[in-house]
């Protein structure tokens, strides 16, 4: 008896359990699908306009403005203009004067010339460097040998001509008005008898005495020919072929050999090579030395330098001169002018000068706006994108601009980047440089298309996804969800506020993601492309739905949140 009461209770205690399990498992179910009401709302996806637009401010400035800076020092000779005035590109402003800079442009093209003459010296001596023998001879002496340096007054070596000899005969002051140098002569050997035709190539022009009181003028006779012997004394006689007739030397005159010649360099440089001994036969032209050219090429190169800087410093002494001209560099209006007529100009040294400007123009007849864009927009923005501009100065009204430049290098700060796009417009009355302005550039845009909230997107994997929500019509109380094909499902209980048709039903929703493609979208809405239909909705979150809108049709409205849009 007392097993049958156990056994009783037992199986009362394990369908207690059981009843306790399970009203907790429903309970816990319940509580979770409230939470989820609690803190999420849905979306319909609605049809409309969708606009890409991207915003910033900055003042309104000048598109072009120029400070003149005098460059050179003179004295102010002439001012053409006055603050306030008008001009045009190229425009006569100043006009300076200064003596000092015309005589030192004469200086600068007198150091161009005598470059030049140095240079021409110095490439002349080129082909100076090789030595040849001026005439046929004889090598009597060699002076120097290979690696010695050697000037203009150095005798590398003497040759002698033995096919030719000469003799050197005295004649008197009257005989003399009668010879000329290239006249015809007679050389008689006393020896032989034998005469041979000579010519003469000098004659002296001051008298030499002799001993007994005598003047002679030696005239010197060259003859073609070896007829010198070393150690003889062969006497001749000489006679002078003239117009008048032969005119006799005074004395008998001995033979001698021809001038020895001196070979120097015309340059100064070292001995390279020698090409010659003493004894050798050496013919008129031949080879004898070279120098070294090292020294030759240096200086060639230094003195084209040399001509280099003068041509530089007479470009910068023209440059000096025409800057005693200023002109206007742009069109606009003179607002600031710091230079009278007769004013001493003296240029500032150093970077810290503080020395006011010339003038300053500037150009209203079209305005700038500088613009920040951040750098995930910046690829948006194209050249000769129209701007929209307004101020606040000038309520009620939109100007048009255009963009005109987009900066290669952003800005970094914090991690983020910024471009900077310049925007240009036409000059208007109704605003003026200094004020703030804000823009707009449309930078997409598109109509009749399909769009979700932004927030309503999740992203996964580089696509994104929704949770489609399916609506049921059930009276004033909200109905228990049921199990679908996909597994797990839910309730979500709406009383109709946020519905715009104000039914009262139950919403039930899918745990499981559907991926949808998307286009265009800007910080509020997103274009769905494909994967739902106009009046589906799907989960957000409730935070996202408040404090939305969109531009439909034109217009600016409310953000609809599980209603249908208002047309």
């Amino acid at each position: 008896m007392q097993k049958k009461v156990f056994k009783a209770a037992l199986v009362f205690i394990i369908i207690v359990a059981v009843i306790f399990a399970g009203y907790k498992w429903w309970s816990g179910n319940n509580s979770s699908n409230k939470t989820l009401a609690q803190t999420s709302s849905i979306a319909r996806v609605i049809r409309g306009d969708l606009e890409v637009v991207l915003k910033g401010s900055g003042t309104l400035e000048p598109k072009d403005q120029d400070t003149i800076n005098l460059k050179v020092e003179g004295t102010v000779k002439k001012v053409y203009f006055q603050e306030g005035s008008t001009v045009k590109k190229g425009d006569l402003l100043y006009e300076l004067e200064d003596p000092q800079l015309d005589i030192s442009l004469q200086k600068a093209q007198l150091a161009i010339a005598q470059a030049k003459i140095n240079l021409d010296e110095a490439l002349k001596q080129k082909g100076k460097s090789v030595i040849y023998a001026p005439e046929d001879g004889v090598v009597k002496s060699l002076n120097v040998k290979q690696g010695d340096f050697v000037n203009q007054n150095t005798v590398l070596a003497t040759t002698l001509n033995q096919n030719k000899t000469k003799v050197r005969a005295p004649f008197n002051s009257a005989q003399l008005k009668n010879i000329r140098p290239g006249q015809k002569a007679e050389v008689l050997f006393l020896d032989s008898l034998y005469s041979v035709e000579g010519k003469v190539t000098k004659v002296d022009g001051v008298a030499t005495p002799t001993v007994t009181g005598a003047r002679y003028y030696y005239v010197t006779v060259e003859m073609d020919g070896n007829y010198y012997v070393e150690g003889e004394n062969r006497l001749t006689q000489v006679y002078i072929i003239t117009g008048d007739g032969k005119e006799q030397g005074l004395e008998q005159v001995p033979v001698e050999p021809f001038d020895t010649v001196e070979i120097k360099p015309e340059i100064s440089s070292k001995v390279k090579e020698v090409y010659i001994d003493e004894g050798d036969t050496v013919k008129k032209g031949q080879k004898l030395f070279s120098l070294d050219e090292e020294d030759i090429d240096s200086n060639i190169e230094k003195q084209q330098l040399a001509l280099q800087q003068a041509e530089l410093d007479l470009q910068s002494r023209l440059k000096d001169k025409g800057n005693l001209l200023v002109y206007a560099p742009i069109d606009g209006t003179i607002i600031e002018q710091n230079v009278r007529e007769g004013d001493l100009i003296k240029l500032s040294t150093g970077s810290s000068s503080s020395s006011e400007p010339a003038a300053v123009i500037v150009d209203y007849s079209k305005m700038q706006v500088v613009l920040s864009i951040d750098e995930l927009d910046i690829n948006k923005v194209e050249l000769g994108m129209p701007v929209k501009i307004t101020s606040d100065a000038v309520p009620g009204e939109v100007f048009e601009g255009k963009v005109e430049n987009i900066a290669d290098e952003g800005k970094s700060q914090n991690n983020v980047a910024t471009f900077d796009v310049t925007v240009t417009m036409d000059k208007t009355p109704k605003l003026k440089a200094g004020m703030t302005v804000d823009a707009e550039l449309t930078v997409a845009k598109k109509q009749n298309v399909l769009m979700l909230p932004i927030a309503a997107i999740q992203q996964q994997n580089g696509k994104s996804y929704v949770i489609p929500v399916r609506s049921e019509n059930s009276g004033a109380q909200g109905n228990t969800g049921k199990n679908n094909k996909n597994g797990n499902s839910g309730n979500y209980s709406n009383n109709g506020n946020n519905n715009n048709n104000n039914n009262n039903g139950s919403r039930r929703f899918s745990m499981n993601m559907i991926e949808v493609k998307t286009g265009i979208n800007n910080d509020e809405y997103i274009e769905i492309v494909s994967g739902l239909n106009e009046g589906d909705m799907v989960l957000m979150p409730a935070s996202s739905s408040s404090g939305s809108s969109i531009r439909r049709n034109g217009f600016m409205g409310p953000i609809p949140m599980g209603g249908e849009p208002r047309r």
